[in-house]
């Protein structure tokens, strides 16, 4: 039976953190963490820097208004 795990923020921040250092596949093996997940997270950051995990960690895929974009320029 597979079992969709979540991930809060905090955990995929230091994840892709060590990703970084010892590689995808590694860092995944260390943590217990799927690979794809891993790449998925480390394509995320890219494409979103800073905002990549919000909330539970979860990116949402709405593009964002005007004031939100407004609001995260002040952060």
């Amino acid at each position: 039976v597979f079992e969709m795990r979540k991930y809060d923020k905090e955990f995929k921040e230091e994840a892709v953190k060590l990703s970084d250092e010892v590689g995808v596949k590694q860092a995944a093996a260390q943590l217990g963490a799927p690979y794809y997940s891993l790449a998925e997270w480390r394509q995320k950051r890219k494409a979103y820097r800073n905002h990549a995990f919000v909330g539970s960690g979860i990116h949402r895929d709405a593009p964002l208004s005007k004031t939100e974009r407004a609001l995260m320029k002040q952060v």
